[in-house]
């Protein structure tokens, strides 16, 4: 971390709230579908798991890179699946309901 880059520390809280979006969701959802008696009520939850799990992977390789360029892209990678992701997840959730 050096002096030079002023924007790392911005990176890296916002690299914190990308992984809150990608797991809280999840879980929330992963805990509505342990109570309901339907069979489909976990699919939305089996489908976002992944797509929000290489998002996080794509936060955290941001949180760890030094380059400021390479991280900012890094770190839009990661807003943008798990913003996918958690759309999925949403959307499935809508139309199983």
């Amino acid at each position: 971390m050096g002096l030079d880059d002023p924007t790392h520390e911005l990176r890296w809280y916002l690299s914190l709230a990308v992984l809150f979006f990608a797991v809280g969701p999840v879980v929330a959802l992963a805990l509505v579908a342990s109570d309901a008696g339907a069979a489909g009520a976990w699919a939305p939850v089996l489908v976002a798991v992944p797509i929000n799990l290489v998002g996080a992977v794509f936060a955290v390789m941001s949180m760890s890179t030094r380059d400021s360029r390479i991280s900012a892209r890094r770190l839009a990678t990661a807003v943008g699946v798990v913003l996918l992701g958690d759309i999925a997840l949403f959307g499935i959730r809508a139309l199983v309901a």
